[in-house]
């Protein structure tokens, strides 16, 4: 049987007082869909799953959830990921990928 793999990403919108809620509910979604993906010959890979805040600086520096357990893996969660090539930060600005390609 083969694998394919596939790019997926999630995106919840919450206010900062709810953030725990909120990923406790992005790590039931993300259980969902390890529990869907094989169904459908596809594969969640959870070493190469990013994790990021989004919002402004001083919204991000409140949060005080770190990390989610998804499926007996423990993701951190980062200030930077890439998508389609992009370096992103949790600003949304585009410094870390000028850095990274000047």
């Amino acid at each position: 049987m083969q694998q394919n793999f596939t790019s997926t990403q999630l995106y919840i919108s919450v206010p900062v007082s709810a953030a725990s809620e909120a990923a406790a509910r992005l790590a039931k979604c993300i259980e969902c869909l390890d529990l869907w993906m094989p169904q459908n010959r596809l594969k969640l890979n959870a070493d190469k799953t990013q994790l990021m805040w989004l919002g402004t600086r001083q919204q991000v520096a409140n949060l005080t959830v770190s990390q989610l357990e998804i499926s007996a893996s423990i993701l951190d969660i980062g200030i930077r990921a890439t998508d389609l090539g992009v370096l992103l930060d949790g600003q949304l600005s585009m410094a870390l990928h000028i850095a990274a390609v000047c």
